[in-house]
């Protein structure tokens, strides 16, 4: 059974005060790290207390709706049926004394078939969500989105695409679950002997092109970096290995026959802000690279919001 389905394993993390934050921090880190969340979502109220001298009374009920267990990184995960509800209760005077509880829900849930993701479907979702996602990123260079963490940033873009495409009167895309953004469209594993880079053809035939607004996903990857120095009138280079277990990024540049991907990410560079930077494949020694395309909810049935509905879950413990 996994960790996230067993109540008595999931850690409330009151100590960090998450709950009265505003907006709250939910779900919060320790929540997150314990498996994927497709969906999400919270209720408060605040009522005075009626002993003179504590404040407010304020309780916190939020939902999380967990993906299924699985290693795919080709398609999002679908819906495990569980969903987690945590309610905190505290006064505003003594937030530090808040207490909490935990309880799984399993509601019955309908999965319909997954559509096959064809080049015209690709093309149109780049068309339709790669301006939203990139005018986000671009507008908060310098400033720290969430916890600061680099998925965060990829993760709150595309909410943001999902709204505006509401508003808009159109499909929004899925938003991240877990390290899958969307379509997978280009995978590969890098060594040291077949380096990356349109030259060799391992970037020039990706089926749909990569582009501006895809998201960057780099798990155990190895570069190796190289600097030039000035020692006295002397010129020098020094290459180190760079090594990170997992991060993520959105691509703002594609400079395909240099093998270069710029990009706009978060806590990578520049710890726990948004920066642009950029990635020479051909430098990349070891780890996996994936290119995710963000697509219609409808293009991912089986794992899509429709599917995990938290409405109305928080309305009561």
């Amino acid at each position: 059974m996994s960790r996230f389905k067993n109540e008595s394993a999931i850690p409330l993390s009151l100590e960090t005060l998450w709950f009265t934050h505003s907006p709250p921090t939910f779900p919060y880190p320790a929540l997150r790290q314990l498996g994927t969340i497709l969906n999400a979502n919270y209720a408060w109220e605040s009522t005075p207390s009626l002993t003179p001298g504590i404040g407010t009374e304020h309780i916190f009920i939020g939902a999380v709706a967990w993906a299924e267990d699985t290693d795919s990184t080709t398609h999002p995960p679908g819906p495990s049926g569980v969903i987690t509800k945590i309610r905190v209760r505290w006064i505003s005077a003594s937030p530090t004394s808040a207490t909490g509880e935990v309880k799984n829900i399993f509601p019955t849930t309908t999965h319909t078939a997954r559509q096959e993701v064809t080049h015209t479907h690709l093309q149109r979702a780049s068309e339709w969500y790669a301006p939203d996602i990139l005018g986000y990123v671009k507008s908060h260079i310098g400033f720290t989105i969430g916890d600061g963490e680099c998925w965060t940033l990829a993760y709150k873009a595309l909410q943001h695409a999902a709204a505006k495409a509401l508003h808009e009167g159109r499909e929004p895309p899925m938003l991240s679950t877990g390290r899958v953004h969307g379509s997978l469209i280009f995978e590969w594993t890098a060594c040291a002997e077949y380096p990356i880079t349109y030259a060799s053809g391992i970037l020039r035939h990706v089926p749909t092109g990569i582009r501006a607004g895809d998201i960057l996903e780099l798990s155990d990857g190895l570069f190796r970096t190289r600097h030039a120095a000035l020692t006295g009138l002397v010129g020098t280079q020094h290459a180190e290995n760079v090594r990170f277990s997992a991060h993520t990024a959105v691509i703002v540049e594609v400079k395909m026959e240099d093998s270069t991907l710029g990009v706009i990410e978060q806590n990578g560079r520049a710890r726990l802000v948004v920066a642009e930077n950029e990635y020479n494949l051909s430098n990349m020694l070891g780890g996996v690279v994936r290119v995710y395309r963000p697509i219609g909810i409808s293009l991912v049935a089986g794992s899509n919001l429709h599917d995990v509905s938290l409405a109305g879950v928080c309305d009561a413990w």
